[in-house]
């Protein structure tokens, strides 16, 4: 089984918004971008360099609400009340070969596996049924593409991702989640006192800049 980084997601309260903050965090513009229908959610999207990107992510206020919680606990009142406060590093996913084997043979539950698309783009991806983050979003969302990846289409805009962590009281289960997936190279779990959300560090033109959960 093939697991690779496919990109980080960043939720936003208002995209708009998010966007220029972004923008002025990695000092490039976002390059492409679009709507999730079946999630009521859209999105703006930045290179990591090959094979990998960024996107950010907001409830679409103009979509009709899905019928189901949308994904990264983007419908959880402590997430929303978080976002208010600015934009955070809720999730990261990962590719893969074989989803249904993943999800399977996965130590925690990773959801439903879902058809999704947006424009040209059409993938497989596990959801929880309750759309929650899984473990704070330490353990990643998982896909599997049905066509070429938006990393594909993205032009090299000189960010990549130097690392990231999260600090967990109890690790043990994430650590086995992630062997599991294939994703333990990924991220670095340490021990900490209190669980907290996950920290990437991101290499731009102007130096390293950390985003946080």
């Amino acid at each position: 089984m093939a697991t690779e980084l496919d990109h980080l997601v960043v939720g936003t309260k208002d995209l708009d918004a998010g966007e220029r903050w972004l923008e002025d965090m990695l000092g490039v513009p976002a390059q492409s971008g679009g709507e999730h229908d079946f999630m009521g959610t859209h999105n703006r999207l930045w290179s990591l360099g090959p094979g990998s990107y960024l996107e950010l992510v907001a409830v679409n206020p103009n979509a009709p609400a899905p019928s189901r919680p949308r994904w990264f606990g983007l419908d959880d009142p402590d997430i929303q009340d978080s976002l208010a406060s600015g934009p955070r590093l809720l999730n990261w996913a990962v590719r893969v070969d074989d989803l249904e084997a993943v999800v399977k043979n996965c130590s925690v539950n990773l959801g439903t596996i879902h058809a999704a698309s947006r424009g040209d783009f059409k993938w497989q991806v596990a959801i929880r049924e309750d759309g929650a983050l899984i473990h704070q979003g330490h353990v990643p969302l998982v896909i599997q593409w049905q066509s070429e990846t938006p990393a594909s289409k993205m032009t090299d805009q000189g960010l990549s991702l130097v690392r990231m962590k999260a600090h967990r009281s109890e690790k043990t289960g994430v650590i086995k989640a992630l062997e599991n997936i294939g994703a333990e190279s990924f991220i670095k779990i340490t021990d900490g006192s209190v669980t907290a959300g996950i920290m990437a560090e991101i290499a731009t033109g102007d130096g390293n800049i950390s985003l946080v959960g």
